[in-house]
């Protein structure tokens, strides 16, 4: 009992001693408050822009024929269908990789837009450029960096900015795929997604169909230098195979994914929070002010008693 009282003894001290400095500690948290407020006025807004995709139909009504002839289907450079790997997961590793990136994306914008970037102006809807690493009006770069970086800045040191505005994840229940791009621009945001989309679908359906037209001209000239029918069999089947590639990949706009949901420029920002951030900044002003006053008065009365 004797305890449970000293606890509250204790406590009502706490209480009176911030009582006391309650002028102090409002004083603080409003100028962290304050400062949290500017902070957060101050960083640019960023949008999101995303479309839904859905994986395009492909036909594998040939999968059970092509699987007994794997050794031919090799040498004539032929996929077979794999369960454990679809085109959909190739095509999301693909746009995630710095060959995509370098090869097909980036050719497709200003390598500015993507690394000096500093805010939107929305009365405008024009961009404003870090004048310390892009100059607009002379069409130069200015930043300052050191070996082994460039002037200019590297496909590289591009691509690891690509890697954190890009978004990409699949719904292995539906295996509907999400795609978004963060960026200060809500029009460059809606139009990076449109490029993602258009250049995965583009650059896949070309490589598959010069594939199956290589394909088909080893099976062509492979089975004139053969009688035997069981492979004669096996080659007719490879070459219908191939066939329905060419197919597939000529003027098929949506070779991969077709769209579900289309990208949209962005009304709303999604980051910066400023609502969170002004919090944070009251409850850690708040934190800081109390801590700073029980540590000052025991210190205090720590050195007064001596």
């Amino acid at each position: 009992m004797i305890q449970n009282n000293e606890n509250e003894i204790d406590l009502y001290k706490i209480f009176k001693i911030l009582w006391n400095k309650k002028f102090f500690i409002v004083l603080i948290t409003s100028l962290l408050a304050l400062l949290g407020l500017f902070f957060s006025l101050y960083i640019s807004n960023t949008y999101t822009s995303s479309a839904l995709l859905a994986p395009s139909n492909s036909d594998n009504s040939m999968s059970s024929k092509l699987g007994s002839y794997s050794s031919l289907a090799g040498l004539a450079g032929i996929n077979l269908p794999d369960e454990q790997a679809s085109m959909s997961d190739e095509a999301i590793a693909r746009i995630r990789s710095f060959e995509f990136f370098s090869a097909y994306f980036l050719p497709s914008i200003q390598l500015e837009d993507i690394f000096a970037v500093k805010r939107w102006d929305q009365r405008e809807n024009k961009i404003i450029y870090d004048k310390k690493k892009y100059d607009e009006t002379k069409k130069k770069w200015t930043r300052k960096v050191s070996h082994p970086k460039t002037l200019i800045p590297s496909d590289q040191e591009a691509y690891k900015i690509y890697t954190e505005i890009l978004g990409i994840s699949q719904n292995k229940k539906t295996s509907f795929v999400t795609l978004s791009i963060d960026h200060k621009s809500p029009y460059l945001a809606k139009e990076w997604v449109d490029i993602i989309i258009n250049k995965i679908n583009l650059s896949m359906r070309n490589e598959d169909n010069r594939r199956a037209e290589e394909s088909i001209s080893f099976l062509q000239e492979y089975s004139k230098s053969t009688n035997i029918q069981s492979i004669q069999d096996a080659i007719s089947i490879l070459l219908e195979s191939q066939m329905q590639t060419l197919m597939l990949t000529t003027g098929n706009e949506f070779y991969v994914y077709k769209i579900l949901n289309s990208p949209i420029v962005p009304e709303d920002e999604s980051s910066p929070n400023r609502t969170l951030i002004f919090l944070f900044s009251v409850f850690f002003g708040l934190i800081v002010s109390i801590i700073f006053t029980l540590f000052s008065h025991y210190y205090l009365s720590k050195n007064n008693s001596k």
